[in-house]
């Protein structure tokens, strides 16, 4: 598994505000969980869904990924991202984790993101964090 590829594309589709591309990265039943509460986003066609919503509260994106750890099937990766609201230009910081679980066919199956933001900042990452 190249989790670097698969962190890449993920900010290709990021950056590229393509919720399809986004979801093509996952199994077709995988489980995406933004945080520890709520029910998880199932499926590709959800995780579209999400995307697309997630998209539209943002523009401009400047995403940052640390260097990925982990084994064979399962990953860690810490991100960070600028952003700022469609509708007045205010930045927003934020900064979080992923935990990836792999299928064999290299698409993740299991995603699991925690995060925090700061509303109305642009804060890049210290120095040396990004991969």
């Amino acid at each position: 598994m190249n989790v670097s590829r698969w962190i890449d594309d993920l900010e290709a589709g990021w950056r590229d505000r393509d919720p399809a591309a986004i979801a093509a990265l996952f199994t077709e039943q995988a489980s995406y969980h933004q945080g520890p509460f709520g029910p998880p986003h199932v499926g590709q066609e959800a995780i579209a869904a999400h995307w697309a919503a997630t998209l539209s509260r943002q523009k401009d994106p400047v995403v940052w990924f640390g260097a990925p750890v982990g084994g064979a099937d399962r990953a860690c990766v810490e991100w960070w991202c600028i952003l700022h609201d469609p509708a007045t230009g205010t930045p927003r910081t934020a900064a979080g984790c992923l935990v990836l679980r792999f299928a064999d066919d290299g698409r993740c199956a299991e995603f699991r993101e925690y995060w925090h933001g700061a509303q109305e900042i642009a804060s890049t990452p210290a120095a040396g964090w990004i991969r």
